[in-house]
């Protein structure tokens, strides 16, 4: 009987000691859990919103084809292949996807299973604020509709507004008090005793800033930190404004500006952020065909979208 309790106790002990290791094997050796999402990379977020935009895009291109919206991601194949496989950097996980029971609100969500993750997209709206490259580019938007507010102005009232804030007051604009996008600051705004000229400044306290417009010439400074990607961004949201507007009239707008008085895109003159120019658009006779053209007037541009086709890879 001696003999054997004592290999008894020798197996159990040498049990609890496996027991011991693989329960210490399924945790980091700080104890954590491993299956938890590491921290966040800081461009993760950006690539996650540009994977959720891309699937908008292609989203509202497959309603523009087909007068509905998918079903699933995996319809979005016909659209571009291999789509319905993109996955958030940060967790590796399928983008969720979510379609209202009456099939008129889609939602496309990050799958990062942390709070918060990377937000979501319902409809073509972002619930994200925007990304770095794109501050340029909405900040020169910003300030281009400013101008265009102070054009209005003048005629109706033969002088520029003395602040911006009678652009609000008079009923011309309501967002006159946009910030910039990098700094969250109101605008600078001046204007001489007569009222006959102004000028609009980023006011980003660091140099370069975003540039200004004086009497609406627009003056923005070379930008080489993201502004093609910026660029391209603003060309693929414009792609999908057209393909809802093609959804709704069955041709596509004979020019940008429709984009606006039709109600389905207000930022249609953002410009791009290399040059401030607003991006040349054509389309045929019938509406059935169109490209966007990046303006910027040196080679090469930023590219152009054709029929939703775009010309980068």
């Amino acid at each position: 009987m001696k003999k054997s309790v004592v290999p008894l106790a020798l197996l159990f002990l040498l049990l609890l000691l496996s027991c011991g290791d693989s329960a210490v094997s399924m945790m980091d050796p700080d104890g954590g859990n491993p299956l938890s999402v590491p921290v966040d990379d800081p461009g993760h977020a950006e690539m996650c919103h540009d994977n959720m935009e891309d699937l908008s895009a292609s989203i509202v291109m497959f309603y523009a084809s087909t007068n509905r919206y998918p079903d699933s991601l995996i319809e979005l194949e016909v659209i571009k292949p291999g789509l319905s496989g993109l996955t958030c950097p940060s967790c590796d996980l399928l983008y969720m996807y979510d379609l209202s029971a009456n099939g008129e609100v889609y939602t496309v969500s990050c799958p990062l299973p942390v709070q918060p993750n990377h937000g979501y997209m319902v409809k073509g709206h972002s619930s994200w604020p925007p990304d770095p490259p794109a501050w340029p580019g909405i900040c020169h938007s910003n300030m281009s509709s400013l101008a265009s507010a102070c054009a209005m102005y003048y005629g109706i009232y033969n002088r520029y507004p003395e602040e911006l804030r009678e652009l609000g007051t008079s009923g011309i604009y309501e967002f006159w008090d946009n910030p910039c996008p990098a700094c969250g600051e109101l605008y600078f705004y001046d204007t001489n005793s007569i009222g006959d000229t102004y000028s609009i400044y980023c006011p980003m306290p660091v140099v370069p800033n975003h540039g200004y417009v004086i009497d609406g010439v627009r003056y923005w400074p070379p930008d080489t930190s993201g502004c093609e990607d910026a660029c391209r961004s603003n060309m693929m949201g414009l792609a999908s404004g057209i393909a809802m507007f093609y959804g709704s009239y069955n041709r596509y707008p004979e020019e940008l500006r429709e984009l606006g008085t039709s109600g389905v895109m207000g930022n249609w003159d953002i410009p791009c952020p290399g040059c401030g120019e607003i991006y040349n658009y054509t389309t045929d006779p019938t509406g059935q065909t169109y490209t966007i053209q990046c303006p910027l007037p040196w080679d090469p541009g930023h590219g152009s979208i054709e029929d939703g086709c775009i010309s980068w890879n």
